[in-house]
């Protein structure tokens, strides 16, 4: 997005918003700072927060009527409306894709947003098993209940067996 497209929007968005919040933390050190700390949760949502909170007003302040219009006034706009939808939709594919192994459902590559809604009940299926299986994973190490397949402790292979894509 060029740096006068980004004023201009910025312009938009605080006229039609004033009470908004627009100087806020840069999230990217916020988050990596309380990462730090896992104690301290309650700083890491309220530095994501505005920032989400920002976002949604945005998006909602740009009717999705107005976007074919604003495709035909700038032709910028509609390079980056496509740029930004392509690598959006790549990295829901990748995340969609990581999820699948793990869950070990198939998943398909989401070429457009209609991709989205025809295989919204696959994509949901898919986060709703992983989810399931990090709350199992967390009711192991927590010992709310016992794993079924308990291993037997060998310490050379404890390190091997927990890869990336293995929960629990």
């Amino acid at each position: 997005m060029s740096e006068t497209h980004k004023k201009v929007t910025d312009f938009h968005f605080r006229k039609q918003h004033p009470a908004s919040d627009t100087n806020l933390p840069d999230t990217h050190t916020a988050i990596a700072s309380n990462m730090e700390s896992s104690q301290d949760f309650q700083a890491l949502r309220d530095a994501i927060q505005p920032a989400l909170v920002t976002v949604t007003r945005s998006s909602n302040a740009l009717a999705n009527e107005d976007l074919p219009f604003q495709r035909t006034v700038h032709a910028s706009v509609d390079r980056e409306l496509d740029d930004t939808t392509s690598r959006m939709l790549r990295v829901a594919t990748d995340l969609l894709k990581s999820a699948g192994k793990v869950t070990g459902q198939k998943t398909h590559v989401l070429e457009d947003a209609d991709d989205v809604d025809i295989r919204w009940r696959s994509i949901v299926d898919v986060i709703d098993t992983l989810l399931e299986k990090a709350d199992t994973c967390l009711d192991e190490y927590t010992g709310l209940i016992k794993r079924k397949d308990a291993p037997a402790t060998d310490p050379v292979r404890s390190d091997v067996s927990r890869s990336p894509t293995h929960l629990c």
